[in-house]
C-alpha cells in the first residue's frame, strides 16, 4: 500500500536570500571561536535620543554603586562623541545574539530602545565588525591594514584620516553658487576631503555632516550645500571631531552591502543593500 502526499509549499521572502551575495551586513561580527566570549552587553542609557543599532561607535560606563537593576545587564551604553573625553569610544555595537531589538515592516533593521539591552564588542577585544564606509576607502585596496583612518560620529560611518581638532565658533556664513563659506573663531585644522560636523545654526539648513571642499584653510571651510538655506540669524558651532580611530581596515566591500539608513522623522531604520562597508579589526 502507498501513502498519499501532498507536502505544504514552502516559500521565502523576496529578497531575504541569496545565492549569489557577497556583500557584508554592518553591525555584525565574523565568527571566531577565540573572540566569541568577549561578546558582551549593555543597557541603552535614559539621556540617548536616538534608538541604538548594529555597527555604532559607542561609549560604554561602569555601572553605578550600588548597582541599579539595569546594571546587572552591563554598563550604560551611550553613543560616544569623540575618541578621547567623558564620552570616549570604548567599542561598537552589534545586532550579535541580540533578542530585545525590534523589527517592525516599517523598520526592518532590528532596534534597541532605552533601558533595553545592546550588545558589543570592546576595543582590543581582537573582534571582526562590519561597519559602513565612505566609498572614497576603496583607495585603501592593495595597501596595509593598519592605514590611519578616522570615525564620523554624525553618520556612524569610516571615513578617510582627519587629524584631530577642536569645537570652534562660526562667525560667519555666506551662501553661494551652491557652496557656504564658514569663517571660524581660530585656525580649525580641516582640510579639502575633511569630514566634518555643523551645529547649531538657524535656519537649520546649514547644520548636518559635510566634505571640505577647495578654498578651505586657515580659519575658512567652504563646502558644497544646495538649495540655499537663506540668511543665517544665528551662528552655528563647529563639532569637534578626527583623530585616527585605532583599527585594522580587514576589507572593503563596495556597492553590495547592507549598511543602515535611519530617518529622523519617521524614525525608522531600513537597510541600503547597495551600500558600502569595511570589515575593521578591533
Amino acid at each position: 500500500m502507498s501513502l498519499s502526499f501532498n507536502p505544504t509549499q514552502t516559500t521565502n521572502a523576496r529578497g531575504s536570500f541569496g545565492t549569489g551575495w557577497t556583500g557584508l551586513i554592518q553591525g555584525t561580527a565574523l565568527d571566531s571561536p577565540s573572540v566569541r566570549g568577549a561578546l558582551a552587553g549593555g543597557v541603552l542609557a535614559t539621556t540617548e535620543t536616538l534608538p541604538m543599532w548594529g555597527g555604532v561607535g559607542i561609549s560604554e560606563a561602569v555601572p553605578s554603586s550600588p548597582m541599579t537593576a539595569a546594571g546587572t545587564f552591563g554598563g550604560s551604553i551611550r553613543r560616544a562623541a569623540l575618541l578621547t573625553g567623558t564620552v570616549a569610544l570604548t567599542g561598537f555595537s552589534v545586532f550579535d545574539q541580540n533578542h530585545s531589538a525590534i523589527n517592525t515592516p516599517q523598520s526592518p533593521v532590528p532596534l534597541v530602545g532605552i533601558g533595553a539591552t545592546m550588545n558589543l564588542y570592546r576595543l582590543g577585544s581582537g573582534a571582526r565588525i562590519a561597519v559602513a564606509a565612505d566609498p572614497v576607502l576603496a583607495s585603501l585596496g592593495g595597501g596595509v591594514i593598519n592605514a590611519q583612518v578616522s570615525w564620523d560620529f554624525a553618520q556612524q560611518r569610516l571615513v578617510p584620516f582627519v587629524a584631530a581638532y577642536a569645537a570652534n565658533v562660526i562667525t560667519n556664513a555666506v551662501w553661494s553658487a551652491g557652496a557656504v563659506t564658514l569663517t571660524t573663531t581660530s585656525p580649525h585644522g580641516l582640510g579639502v576631503g575633511s569630514v566634518f560636523t555643523v551645529g547649531g545654526f538657524v535656519p537649520a539648513g546649514y547644520n548636518g555632516t559635510f566634505t571640505a571642499i577647495a578654498g578651505t584653510t586657515g580659519s575658512t571651510i567652504v563646502y558644497a550645500l544646495t538649495p540655499d538655506p537663506g540668511a543665517d540669524t544665528v551662528q552655528g558651532t563647529l563639532a569637534a571631531g578626527g583623530g585616527a580611530l585605532n583599527v585594522r581596515v580587514l576589507s572593503m566591500q563596495l556597492g553590495t552591502s547592507m549598511v543602515v539608513v535611519f530617518d529622523p522623522v519617521t524614525r525608522f531604520a531600513t537597510w541600503n543593500g547597495a551600500g558600502a562597508a569595511a570589515i575593521i579589526l578591533i
